[in-house]
């Protein structure tokens, strides 16, 4: 008889809701998202990291594509002369409007939008061969959501997942308050790895779309954004202490995502299958 090790008696979900829950950084809301919806259409359609996440995808054999989470459908144009048909979802009605005026500009007539959380009913989500679930698996119960993108995926699920945190630490230091960090990437392959999957592990990185603060309200901004939260008065008054003297270094910030592929078939149990 095979004795489980001290590994196999850790849950990785419950510790990534622990994780979550504890978390500094709060979860953005639909209306922070509508906000943020035409900045962030404009910056991702010229992003580099949507040419980069493409280029790693196999499309052979590939006919229909579930953008999850989609965004200003940025990853669905990139797509669309790769697949049949393409089924773009997002929790932001704003995010849509932009989705379909992009899809439209770029003369894509094989992409269907439609709103959608994660936490809705996914009866009537189509199957499809592939799968994207980019940047956005900030989720309660994270193992739900990806057996809930994977009860919809025939072939392979991509997702990229922050590495790290969103912001820089010698700036979430310098506010002078105790910040707890967000669940990462290895949450995620964990849970996986404990569904029973083989995830493949690759990175991308890239270069903050939102450029370096030029002012201290430039910096307050961004750490509000990131952390989805008003700074208070003391944290306002270190971050100006740190921004003004020669700790604060003005440069090219990069984040660095984990890019994970799951086949379908490729679990601990069977080994890996030929792809139907």
């Amino acid at each position: 008889m095979i004795l489980p090790s001290n590994y196999d008696r850790l849950d990785f979900n419950k510790l990534y809701k622990e994780q979550r829950t504890n978390s500094s950084f709060i979860r953005k809301s639909v209306a922070k998202w509508d906000v943020k919806a035409a900045s962030f259409s404009e910056s991702v359609l010229k992003s580099d990291y949507v040419k980069d996440f493409i280029s790693r995808v196999d499309f052979d054999g590939v006919r229909t594509l579930l953008d999850f989470a989609c965004g200003a459908g940025a990853l669905s144009i990139a797509a669309a002369n790769k697949v049949d048909k393409i089924y773009g979802y997002d929790f932001s009605s704003k995010m849509l409007e932009f989705a379909e005026q992009n899809s439209r500009d770029f003369n894509c007539k094989n992409i269907e939008f439609a709103q959608k959380a994660f936490e809705d009913d996914f009866s009537d989500v189509p199957e499809c061969d592939i799968t994207f679930a980019s940047r956005c698996l900030d989720v309660d119960d994270l193992k739900q959501a990806l057996e809930k993108l994977l009860s919809k995926t025939k072939k392979a699920l991509y997702i990229t997942f922050k590495v790290g945190s969103f912001i820089n630490e010698d700036v979430l230091n310098a506010l002078g308050s105790n910040i707890e960090k967000r669940p990462d990437f290895i949450y995620l392959i964990n849970i996986l790895f404990q569904m029973g999957y083989l995830p493949k592990l690759e990175y991308i990185q890239t270069s903050c779309g939102d450029g370096m603060p030029e002012t201290i309200d430039d910096l307050v901004k961004k750490i509000q954004w990131g952390l989805s939260r008003e700074l208070t008065e003391s944290e306002v008054y270190n971050l100006n202490k740190y921004f003004n003297s020669n700790r604060f270094e003005q440069k090219q910030e990069y984040m660095n995502w984990a890019f994970i592929r799951v086949d379908k078939y490729n679990t601990k149990n069977r080994g890996l299958r030929p792809l139907q």
